[in-house]
């Protein structure tokens, strides 16, 4: 396949990063200290706004992000700077610094645009407060510098990587910044770069016990992987896939905007595309003549934006690639995941209400086709059913009919954990909604604690007992120690094992 592409030529030195906002943006950082902006006509040439360059740092500006809203691009520089400007006018908005001022390697927006997450040599990653432009906590539990860091889309969490190769979950929903999860020797040369897609998971229960994630990370070891990300009580990050393809230090990795592409960049000159649901390689890009340092997809896939030593920024047009399918089977798959295509369309975005029903049909649950058609459930209103509206709504009584549809809904949506099991229990198979969230047993007698979440009667009085007086779930402090007995729910069991 034969790709169209541009070179950008403006910076005078290595090009270090670049990012895309909507699809005619583009910002690019470069060891030249200057940060300049890139706009498509209409054509779809790409030329330097009026705003460049913006010039503000003292030494090489590593790293530069749009904020999620547009309004703001952050950028991170040697100089242990990270500024702020508005997008609008060029200006700067605020410079902000870690206290040791060590040079900024990384950075990146939350998703809700709320917080900005940096870290560099001095080993420590800091969360600062957008509305406010102030810090709100800096964490040292790294022990070499910190090389990548990325937000969940939902921005309840942050993964960092450093350059001794390990990787750490933090909780960043309430600003605790609590380390969740380390996993040491994730790259065991080192990390260089980490992306999440935007694809992702609530396990279904009366509340958010679980969710789910599909997260890369690329290294000086020539590879990119991808791993699994598990928020919640127990929260891991288990390998999922490395994909070998390169032969040098892969500087970068980023998903496109939909999660159905993986682009990764690297010390061989080579931009990857790969499918990230298989892991398979789709396209190699060449066309840089030193190291590829950075790349990203612009929102619409229309196309992918490299930056590298050679001081180039090139524009490859990918829009031929763009509608890929993002839901793929495997052999030997279950019920749930054999029914992930339907017919139309292999997108579930595009599924319109037939392809629902032949969906449903493929499940052996083709009795509640009419109720479904009656409620014009098409393939976006699919992806949001929750057991709530499958039960009040669409009055679908049978707890294993609902169970069956929603674990079909999760394989259409990440069909890579259909083929994870949560523990080595066998415990898959139970119910969430069922299941305590602290012993993620089935529960006997189920209380509702004062955070509003059920959990074993046993189990959340030991956890009060040990001296703990915040939520098991959200960390915050609970409003009193009742417990009140939730009887609909242990209805609800006494049926589900009288089965």
């Amino acid at each position: 396949m034969s790709i169209s592409h541009q070179i950008l030529d403006g910076h005078s030195s290595d090009v270090n990063w670049v990012d895309f906002t909507g699809t005619k943006l583009l910002v690019s950082a470069s060891n030249d200290k200057t940060v300049r902006l890139w706009e498509a006509d209409d054509s779809g040439v790409f030329r330097q706004t009026s705003l460049s360059p913006l010039m503000g740092h003292n030494y090489g500006v590593n790293c530069v992000r749009f904020s999620p809203f547009s309004t703001i691009i952050a950028s991170g520089s040697t100089d242990g700077n990270i500024i702020l400007w508005n997008t609008h006018t060029g200006e700067q908005v605020v410079k902000l610094k870690h206290e040791s001022g060590g040079a900024v390697r990384v950075c990146s927006f939350s998703p809700s645009s709320s917080m900005l997450a940096s870290g560099g040599d001095d080993e420590s990653l800091v969360i600062w407060d957008i509305s406010t432009r102030s810090m709100i906590r800096s964490l040292s539990d790294h022990e070499a510098m910190i090389t990548a860091c990325a937000f969940s889309p939902d921005s309840c969490y942050l993964v960092s990587g450093s350059s001794a190769g390990d990787l750490k979950l933090w909780d960043s929903k309430y600003g605790h910044a609590k380390c969740l999860f380390t996993l040491q020797e994730a790259h065991d040369l080192g990390v260089l770069g980490c992306d999440f897609s935007s694809q992702y998971e609530v396990n279904v229960s009366e509340g958010p016990l679980q969710s789910f994630y599909l997260f890369a990370s690329c290294g000086n070891d020539d590879l990119v992987k991808l791993w699994h990300v598990r928020g919640g009580l127990k929260s891991t990050i288990t390998l999922s896939h490395s994909l070998k393809g390169h032969n040098g230090n892969v500087n970068c990795c980023r998903f496109s905007t939909d999660g159905s592409l993986l682009a990764s960049a690297a010390g061989d000159k080579l931009v990857i595309i790969w499918d990230p649901q298989n892991g398979t390689l789709l396209h190699k890009l060449e066309g840089h003549t030193r190291y590829v340092t950075c790349c990203v997809f612009s929102s619409d896939n229309h196309y992918l934006a490299t930056g590298s030593n050679d001081k180039f920024v090139i524009i490859w047009n990918v829009s031929n690639m763009k509608d890929r399918d993002v839901v793929f089977m495997k052999n030997g798959s279950s019920n749930e995941s054999s029914a992930m295509i339907a017919s139309g369309s292999n997108i579930v975005s595009e599924w319109k209400i037939n392809d629902v029903i032949n969906w449903l049909e493929r499940l052996d649950l083709g009795k509640h086709s009419q109720v479904f058609r009656d409620n014009s459930i098409d393939g976006i209103e699919l992806v949001h059913l929750t057991n709530d509206s499958l039960l009040t709504e669409l009055k679908i009584d049978s707890l294993g009919h609902r169970n069956k549809i929603l674990r079909g809904i999760q394989a259409l949506k990440n069909p890579l954990w259909q083929h994870i099991n949560d523990d080595n229990e066998d415990n898959s198979a139970l119910p969430n909604e069922l299941c305590c969230p602290i012993t993620h047993d089935i529960m006997k007698e189920p209380v509702v604690a004062g955070d509003g979440y059920t959990y074993e009667k046993e189990a959340i009085i030991q956890w009060i007992n040990n001296g703990n007086s915040t939520s098991p779930m959200t960390n915050e402090v609970m409003i009193n120690e009742l417990l009140l007995p939730n009887l609909n729910l242990k209805t609800l069991i006494q049926k589900y094992l009288s089965k």
